[in-house]
């Protein structure tokens, strides 16, 4: 019978490991080349009006190449609508493909990779000039034959973090001059100072706040390039003006603590970028409040814009930047 035989024969011509990855770390030039190469393919479609290169990275140790892109605008309404209007054209075109579809096979077919091993990042620039604003972002990838999005787009109400750190410096052992220590700090370093910083400013127990146990918990574990977190249940760390009633004065007097203050809801993003003298740390930090009598969930709070914003969120903001810089620049 031949049957046995001939699915013994097939077996043995199909590929072992379907989905094995193929290093990449040894072709950066090559893909810097074709970077160059996909921005003169996104001029010629006229997307180059809205998008820009960036860069072509390497990640996840040589096994992944990311493309980088940035609309031309550091305004998030005029990105939201830049974007919106782009997606919009392709989906009119008859031939049906998606803007993300034509940007990812594009992009892995220029770089002549596995499409499961590449994704494309595309940020809207922060004003400074330095950076990314967190308002914005949209990333591109394949998973299971299927092209998958994760994204954000102009959604936040949020006050911009922007904190150039500069690394520590000391004096040499001959001489005057100075010379810059710990030159290399990874982002991983730096995300995991910036956690303890907020551990140690948050977590530690408040004067007239009783009742309160606020905890900063990490929001996003899966990208290692964007750090999140938020801190709840704080009592008077932004809303500084703030009394508890005459109700639980008279609790007090009676059965003990009491604490009805609104509760205050903080959640940061940052994003790490080196630079020649150490590295700048910029993102969003939102500011949020609710009940006092019993504790919300993170629907139920409000955001402080706009009635706090002027008189207490951007203060707060500003204190809160030059307050972590000084921590970070510490030898």
């Amino acid at each position: 019978m031949k049957i046995p035989y001939l699915l013994s024969l097939l077996f043995l011509c199909l590929p072992l490991e379907p989905h094995a990855q193929v290093f990449l770390g040894d072709d950066a030039d090559f893909f810097n080349k074709k970077a160059r190469l996909y921005q003169r393919w996104l001029d010629a479609k006229g997307y180059g009006q809205v998008l820009k290169v960036d860069e072509a990275k390497l990640a996840k140790n040589g096994m992944e190449l990311e493309l980088w892109l940035s609309l031309r605008t550091t305004n998030p309404d005029e990105g939201a609508a830049l974007w919106n209007e782009l997606q919009q054209t392709l989906a009119e075109q008859e031939d049906g493909e998606s803007l993300d579809e034509t940007l990812y096979y594009t992009f892995v077919r220029f770089m002549e990779i596995p499409p499961a091993q590449g994704n494309i990042q595309v940020y809207l620039p922060a004003a400074s000039g330095s950076g990314y604003n967190p308002c914005f972002y949209y990333w591109i990838w394949e998973a299971d034959n299927a092209i998958q999005q994760k994204k954000r787009i102009n959604a936040c109400k949020a006050q911009t973090l922007n904190i150039p750190v500069e690394l520590p410096r000391v004096e040499q052992a001959v001489g005057t001059s100075e010379v810059a220590i710990d030159k290399k700090r990874s982002r991983q370093e730096v995300f995991d100072a910036v956690l303890r910083y907020a551990r140690q400013r948050y977590e530690q127990p408040r004067e007239g706040c009783e009742e309160r146990k606020p905890e900063v918990e990490q929001t996003d574990f899966n990208n290692e390039y964007v750090l999140k977190f938020h801190v709840s249940d704080l009592c008077r760390e932004v809303l500084t003006d703030e009394e508890q009633s005459l109700w639980c004065d008279f609790v007090e007097l009676w059965w003990g603590d009491c604490n009805d203050m609104r509760r205050e809801r903080l959640e940061f993003t940052f994003h790490y970028t080196p630079t020649d003298d150490g590295y700048l740390l910029t993102g969003s930090l939102t500011g949020k409040f609710g009940s006092g009598v019993y504790k919300p969930r993170s629907s139920g709070y409000m955001d402080m814009e706009p009635d706090f914003e002027d008189d207490f969120l951007i203060p707060y903001v500003n204190r809160f930047q030059q307050d972590l810089k000084r921590y970070l620049e510490r030898p």
